[in-house]
């Protein structure tokens, strides 16, 4: 089955890229931090092209909530049509990637005949600009990079306004729950090896997990003066773009060496190599955010609320 959809999605991407080779649409996109240069390929109509290039312009900017500008200061966005419902259902954006040969590109597959309002609602082109926060992460620790694409996907839409904060907890809460049920045996190091095909939800949500657990420690050890937000932003400052691939540890311990007190390879010591999936549950219930039959509420007088409204929120002092 995965084969087969696998070799369905390469001759979709074919097709794609062969249509959408004559006379893009070029316009270029001014946010916080860079210049996006934007090619729409035909065929999409000229209007729809227009909202679509506006709504880069927002989807983009929803990155920059991060931590006040673009990582990338001159990213290439190429968008190509397909109508391919197999992709992802009705999905407005089914597929996203980022490569990094030379330059900083990505690649988002629409289906134009979707309602832009639609593709504000989507995470895709969120998830996919997330991972410019970080250098290419090699293959053995993907769970690293997909998972904190995951992670800022789903927060930073929060904090642009397109979920409640309700929603973005609930969507958080299901990505973890599908990853803690994939693949049991692995380690997230062992998914990654494994590949997407046979652990994709493991090494998306794992990732994830970490990242919310490093964003708390890191918040609550410094009386909120850093966080996620702020060791990422040091490492754009100091490290990005970058041209060579970073391991996992060489990534974290660096990420360690911008903040007061190390967080990252402790944590790496402690999943990367173990079997299972992190255990969350203790830290949502201090942000008080509470599951009752797979629905999540949040409470206002949890030990940690103020720091997890800043999480969805933003607000953080760079």
């Amino acid at each position: 089955m995965y084969k087969a959809l696998i070799v369905v999605l390469i001759a979709v991407v074919t097709a794609a890229v062969s249509a959408a080779s004559r006379n893009p649409l070029r316009a270029e996109a001014h946010i916080p931090g860079a210049t996006l240069r934007i090619e729409v390929q035909q065929p999409i109509a000229d209007e729809k092209a227009a909202e679509i290039i506006e709504w880069l312009r927002s989807a983009s900017s929803n990155v920059s909530l991060a931590y006040g500008r673009f990582p990338s200061p001159s990213a290439r966005i190429i968008v190509i049509p397909s109508g391919r419902r197999s992709w992802g259902g009705d999905s407005p954006v089914p597929f996203g990637r980022v490569t990094r040969d030379g330059e900083e590109k990505i690649e988002l597959f629409v289906n134009p005949d979707r309602p832009i309002q639609e593709f504000y609602a989507d995470w895709t082109a969120t998830h996919e600009f997330s991972h410019l926060m970080l250098p290419y992460v090699r293959p053995r620790h993907k769970w690293i990079s997909e998972g904190f694409a995951s992670y800022y996907q789903n927060i930073l839409m929060a904090r642009a306004g397109h979920y409640t904060a309700r929603e973005a907890w609930q969507k958080l809460y299901a990505g973890f729950e599908r990853g803690r049920l994939s693949r049991p045996e692995l380690s997230p190091n062992e998914a990654a090896a494994a590949g997407i095909r046979k652990a994709r939800m493991k090494i998306y949500w794992s990732g994830a997990a970490i990242a919310l657990l490093a964003d708390i420690e890191l918040r609550e050890r410094s009386g909120g003066r850093e966080s996620l937000d702020v060791a990422l932003d040091r490492l754009q400052r100091c490290c990005l773009p970058s041209k060579r691939s970073w391991s996992g540890p060489t990534l974290f311990a660096k990420l360690d060496s911008l903040v007061d007190i190390p967080v990252f390879m402790p944590l790496y010591r402690q999943y990367a190599d173990a079997a299972g999936f992190p255990d969350i549950r203790p830290a949502l219930q201090r942000l008080g955010v509470i599951i009752e039959n797979n629905s999540v509420s949040v409470m206002p007088h949890a030990e940690l609320a103020d720091l997890r409204v800043k999480i969805t929120d933003g607000h953080a002092r760079l």
